[in-house]
């Protein structure tokens, strides 16, 4: 299990910027053909961006965010990632509106013989309607990342915490019922990093497994927030290994006792402390 903390995006039409952001420490990299590229620069875009994602790689995780499958440019997307078929990384569908969407993305990825999994962004009033059907839609999906400022447009609502908490609020629902991950909305202002931490911290007290970032600036202060301390590793190491060993998928923890729902949790703990670096 890998740690999901941080996305950082990075424009499509800057290739030789790639490489910096893979370095940059987030556990993802995803390079963007959608709101970042202008109309005339999509082709560019998108031939830059493909054999990106199709190289073989061991660092952080790669994801290519096509455009919406309701356009031509996203249909050109999908179809130029099929040709290529990369074993690994991730298409990342923005605008889902319903099941249908990532259902299709599935199927011409299967067909193609592509291992990459599929992230779907929820930034409608359609697409948080439907979203426990777009969650579990289809097998390859396994993020769902939530879009606040399109879907602020929409509702007519202020871009802030509480007009959007019901939203976020659903999304995580969503996640948890179809064991995906959850992935917040980058802040706006990212400058501001002690604004930052604290919507970091927000997103993780709601049960978000990590929070998107515009700048490689941001890297550090989200992966901190989102990482244990070495205490609540060791609770976690010390939770699983007695789960490993007991017969009755019961244990008894300084006096409280431990089910297995609680295990996931405990084995993202450890995700994140290995992707932190401790031991």
């Amino acid at each position: 299990m890998s740690a999901r903390r941080t996305l950082l995006f990075v424009p499509g039409t800057r290739p030789e910027r790639f490489a910096k952001a893979l370095a940059a420490g987030a556990d993802m990299v995803c390079v963007d053909l959608e709101d970042a590229v202008p109309p005339d620069s999509k082709a560019d875009a998108r031939a830059a961006a493909v054999p990106w994602l199709a190289e073989p790689s061991t660092g952080p995780e790669r994801v290519v965010r096509i455009n919406s499958l309701k356009t031509l440019d996203g249909l050109k997307d999908l179809t130029a990632l099929a040709e290529a078929s990369p074993v690994s990384g991730l298409v990342f569908l923005p605008k889902v509106d319903g099941a249908d969407e990532p259902a299709i993305a599935d199927a011409v990825l299967t067909e193609a013989g592509s291992g990459a999994g599929l992230i779907a962004l929820i930034e409608s009033v359609d697409g948080l309607e439907n979203v426990h059907q777009i969650a579990s839609a289809a097998p390859r999906l396994q993020m769902l990342m939530f879009g606040a400022v399109d879907l602020a447009a929409e509702l007519g609502c202020d871009l802030a915490d509480e007009p959007l908490l019901y939203a976020r609020s659903r999304i995580v629902h969503a996640a948890r019922r179809a064991g995906v991950n959850a992935m917040d909305v980058p802040a706006i202002d990212f400058r501001d990093m002690d604004a930052l931490e604290k919507e970091a911290r927000r997103a993780m007290s709601m049960g978000f497994d990590g929070k998107a970032v515009l700048h490689p600036d941001n890297v550090a202060v989200v992966n901190s927030v989102f990482s244990p301390t070495a205490e609540e590793a060791a609770f976690a190491k010390r939770v699983v290994e007695l789960f490993e060993a007991s017969e009755t998928g019961l244990v008894v923890l300084d006096g409280k006792l431990i089910e297995r729902p609680v295990i996931r949790k405990m084995e993202q703990v450890l995700a994140s402390a290995a992707a932190a670096g401790l031991k």
